[in-house]
Formats: structure tokens, sequence, C-alpha cells
């Protein structure tokens, strides 16, 4: 019985670098989630995908506050707008 355990834990083995912290994150992430998964339970991703959605958005404010036609005395108004935009 010893000798598969061994043998079980020698084949989901993972290695990672002890000085690199956010290996040992990603290895620790991994490790967690599949037990999560293996007891049965649904991954729920609308979180991170409501934060990527968001992240779009703002990025596509900056872009228009960056390419605007006009430049910066003319367009304040537009700008102070893009800035209050950023927060929401």
């Amino acid at each position: 019985m010893e000798e598969k355990k061994t043998e079980m834990a020698n084949k989901n083995a993972k290695k990672a670098n002890l000085l690199d912290h956010h290996s040992i994150k990603h290895i620790l992430d991994e490790s967690v989630s599949e037990i999560v998964i293996s007891r049965g339970y649904v991954e729920d991703v609308r979180t991170s995908n409501i934060r990527l959605f968001l992240g779009a958005i703002i990025i596509a404010i900056a872009l228009l506050a960056q390419f605007y036609n006009k430049k910066f005395p003319q367009n304040r108004e537009f700008l102070i707008g893009c800035i209050v935009l950023y927060p929401f």
C-alpha cells in the first residue's frame, strides 16, 4: 500500500523553483484547482471574464483619449470625460 502512495505521489509531483514566488503560486493554484474540480465542483470563471471585459473597456477609453483628432487645448473636455470615466 505504501508503494502505491509513493508511485501516485511521484506521478502527481510537480516541480517548482523555490526561489521563484510566481512559480510556487502557479503550482499551488493548479493543485488547488485540480483538487476542487476532482471533488465535483465546477470552476466559475465569471469574475475573470468580467475583469477582462472591464479591462478592454478601459483600454478603449485610453485609446480614444490618446488618438482623438484634436490637440490638447481643444480636446480638454473630452480628456476630462475620459479621466472621469476611467474609475467607473
